[in-house]
């Protein structure tokens, strides 16, 4: 899920997303299902955009211990709105 500090601003060509409950190789992974190759670990570049995928600071809700992973997108606005919308349906269905 995409938390309320997430910052999408494809029109500016740079977009950071904080992911709660998804962990680095998953995100890792649906970037590769979406054209990307991995590079680096943390790193994945696709046609005309490329991503840079980090774990944040985990957060708390009571007892419960949520993992975050930040995931920076950089390209060209044309590119970076269909591959933000095909990454956010990903997203939604995981972990269930």
């Amino acid at each position: 899920m995409r938390s309320a500090s997430s910052r999408r601003s494809a029109a500016a060509g740079d977009v950071t997303l904080r992911l709660r409950g998804i962990g680095v190789r998953l995100v890792t992974g649906y970037l590769i299902d979406l054209g990307g190759q991995e590079i680096m670990p943390g790193y994945v570049v696709g046609d005309g955009w490329e991503s840079y995928i980090s774990p944040g600071e985990p957060v708390y809700v009571g007892s419960i211990r949520l993992g975050v992973t930040e995931v920076r997108f950089k390209g060209s606005p044309e590119v970076l709105e269909p591959l933000l919308s095909r990454f956010e349906m990903k997203v939604l269905r995981a972990g269930g």
